[in-house]
């Protein structure tokens, strides 16, 4: 019963969604999602679609709010919503997503760039509209692991992309996603290998909740440093943040705690 009138409330509010952008696009142009306004509606549908789903997000730090890359673990498809719910940023996601059925046509007026992993080519291309998008008043994050995992552990990182944050002369922040159950890693939130989207969707709908800890470390001058040693870093101190989640109380601002963030907010879930 839960399941079935989430499901139909998020249905809505993805008309909804559809409907608005359209509309911002139609009004203020194709670059709609950069203005006041258009960061205030994609924040407000972000939200709003965390908590019909039922999502309780509990933030860490603080984000950088423009011209910044940032750089965060890829678990599932509820990421992008999960940030986007607390702060206005824009997303490289791989190129399949713009096909998704109304999903890739919203990611698409929204403001998402779309990457086609595995081509030279294409890097060259990605870092062109990285270089741009990180011109303008929206910080631009990106997956470098180029693929989702169960959240145990963080994959190896992709350099490429961090050349951009380089040539663009603007910091780079790294953010840790943790996705926990019953003081567990959550694998129903996790999106892998052959698991199917709708199904997925529907059973995370139909439990009471899914908690998602996000974490916001300080932010690091891209200035002196190359590709691959941004990687490293950003990497290393992901990888840290996980793993003191995993072995440890959520809350890090105990005093021995490894990841000293304040807690800025918590989003609730409806029923």
């Amino acid at each position: 019963m839960r399941a079935a009138l989430r499901c139909a409330r998020f249905v809505l509010h993805l008309g909804l969604g559809l409907v608005l952008a359209s509309a911002y696009r139609l009004f203020r142009g194709p670059q709609w999602h950069l203005s006041q306004a258009g960061q205030t509606m994609i924040h407000w549908w972000m939200r709003r679609g965390t908590r019909i789903i039922g999502m309780r997000i509990i933030q860490y730090g603080q984000p950088l709010q423009t011209h910044a890359l940032l750089v965060c673990n890829h678990i599932s498809f509820l990421d992008i919503v999960t940030i986007s719910s607390v702060l206005p940023a824009r997303f490289l996601s791989k190129h399949s997503v713009r096909y998704w059925p109304f999903i890739g046509y919203l990611s698409a007026i929204s403001g998402s760039l779309f990457i086609e992993r595995g081509k030279r080519r294409q890097l060259q291309r990605s870092l062109e509209a990285l270089r741009q998008a990180l011109s303008l008043a929206r910080p631009v994050l990106v997956f470098p692991e180029g693929t989702t995992s169960v959240g145990k552990e963080v994959l190896p990182f992709h350099s490429g992309l961090f050349q951009a944050a380089i040539d663009s002369q603007v910091p780079v922040q790294a953010l840790t996603l943790h996705y926990r159950h019953n003081e567990r890693v959550d694998r129903l939130a996790a999106y892998i290998e052959n698991d199917n989207f709708l199904l997925n969707l529907l059973r995370l709908m139909a439990r009471a909740k899914t908690e998602v800890h996000l974490s916001f470390t300080p932010p690091i001058d891209s200035h002196g440093h190359t590709r691959r040693s941004l990687a490293a870093y950003c990497h290393a101190r992901i990888s840290q943040n996980l793993a003191y989640q995993l072995h440890h109380d959520s809350d890090p601002s105990e005093p021995n705690a490894a990841t000293p963030f304040d807690i800025l907010g918590v989003g609730e879930c409806e029923p």
